[in-house]
């Protein structure tokens, strides 16, 4: 038995005998022995998009559902030395030859000069996702509700388009995906057009994204992100002062500060580098870090809500960061979760139910409050959302309240 298995096993085993040692030694001599032996956990995670999960607790109804079981596979499959090394060499074949990575479902590409995109935000800007004229008006429409209601409240309401990194460098985008337009999008620019027939306040980010680059002969986004970069955040925030400014109701000062580039991304300068999980990534490239020279004096009074994506979750970091709010409340993707940050006190996350009047009261006492959508996914999910929530817990209560008082005084009467 022992000479038939040496006999039809003998290429394998000469493989694991003398070629895989071999193998090994050219990549420990390429990459150093850290880089091929050590443990790795990967780090699949997008800023502002995906939150840390907590462990299912070991009870019986987490084994029932085998939540337990399975979240215990994935983190010992996660920290196999061998295994991660293996996932990371395949990663990396890929990645260097094929300029391809089948990270997170395919959904990641390389574009040219190494720039890393997700092909949701290129399909939209090359034309795959096109909004028509009408979805576009009826949405503007439904924003000029909003931004009535809370200037009749006395508060500020902006609307808030953050930037595409596909449509910030279109030229970087592959061949194959045939993207016949450069610049910002057509939808944006009816859609600011839209905006400024209903005098509604609203900052263009794709087009500041621009004149910023202009400005500061710096990229607005990280080679290895997928989000805008923190000078670009700062510049960007800086807007939205501005705008709040305009409105008259509330006074805040510019954001004063300063920047230097270091050549280490970190965080959400490199979300897609950590996603495509390659063993030597090109992480080489330098970004701007902002630091404020004066704080803004937070007033404790004045409260702002959020409403959008992990482009505003960046915003509300530099909000904090600079003290221009001492109280803000973030709705991620309305629905998915509130989280609540005081100056000096740890941040606090709560669920949302768009159905409570009591989870949409933090957008609803806010002096400022702001809709943010990116250019890629005008009449999103989550603005419309926000807006059925309004319509249904606010206006209609509203309006049966009228009504049930008019009725009474006609009975009186």
């Amino acid at each position: 038995m022992s000479k038939l298995f040496l006999r039809h096993n003998l290429a394998l085993l000469l493989f694991f005998g003398i070629a895989l040692p071999g193998i090994l030694a050219i990549l420990v001599c390429i990459f150093g022995q850290h880089a091929i032996f050590r443990w790795m956990t990967p780090n699949y995670k997008l800023g502002g998009y995906t939150n840390d999960t907590h462990s299912p607790a070991f009870d019986l109804t987490h084994l029932k559902t085998h939540q337990f079981q399975k979240n215990l596979e994935a983190r010992i499959a996660a920290n196999l030395p061998m295994r991660s090394f293996l996932i990371r060499l395949n990663n990396q074949i890929y990645y260097s030859i094929f300029q391809k990575s089948h990270s997170e479902n395919v959904h990641i590409i390389i574009g040219k000069d190494k720039q890393l995109h997700q092909d949701m935000y290129i399909n939209s800007y090359c034309g795959m996702r096109e909004l028509n004229h009408s979805q576009l008006v009826v949405w503007a429409d439904k924003i000029k509700q909003l931004h009535d209601f809370f200037e009749q409240q006395g508060k500020t309401f902006i609307y808030v388009i953050t930037p595409s990194k596909a449509e910030y460098i279109p030229e970087t985008i592959p061949k194959r995906f045939h993207c016949n337009i450069t610049g910002v999008s057509p939808h944006i620019k009816e859609m600011e057009s839209l905006l400024k027939e209903r005098h509604i306040l609203y900052v263009n980010g794709p087009e500041l994204m621009i004149k910023a680059t202009q400005q500061y002969h710096l990229p607005m986004f990280p080679q290895g992100g997928i989000h805008w970069n923190d000078l670009a955040v700062t510049i960007g925030s800086n807007a939205v002062i501005q705008t709040i400014n305009s409105d008259g109701h509330v006074h805040l000062k510019p954001l004063d500060f300063s920047y230097i580039l270091k050549n280490n991304p970190k965080g959400v300068d490199r979300d897609l580098i950590n996603l495509i999980n390659v063993m030597h990534p090109d992480d080489h490239y330098t970004v701007p870090k902002v630091t404020f020279k004066s704080m803004s004096s937070a007033r404790p009074t004045l409260s702002l809500a959020l409403i959008g994506g992990s482009f505003l979750w960046q915003m509300t970091d530099v909000f904090m960061r600079s003290k221009t709010f001492s109280n803000i409340s973030y709705y991620r993707y309305f629905h998915q979760d509130r989280t609540d940050y005081h100056l000096g006190k740890d941040p606090i996350t709560h669920t949302v139910n768009p159905s409570s009047i009591e989870d949409l009261a933090a957008a609803l006492k806010a002096d400022v409050i702001i809709l943010e959508e990116n250019s890629a996914l005008t009449v999103s999910n989550h603005g419309q959302e926000f807006y059925d929530a309004m319509q249904k817990l606010v206006w209609t209560r509203k309006a049966q309240l009228v009504s049930r008082v008019v009725g009474s005084k006609k009975a009186k009467s």
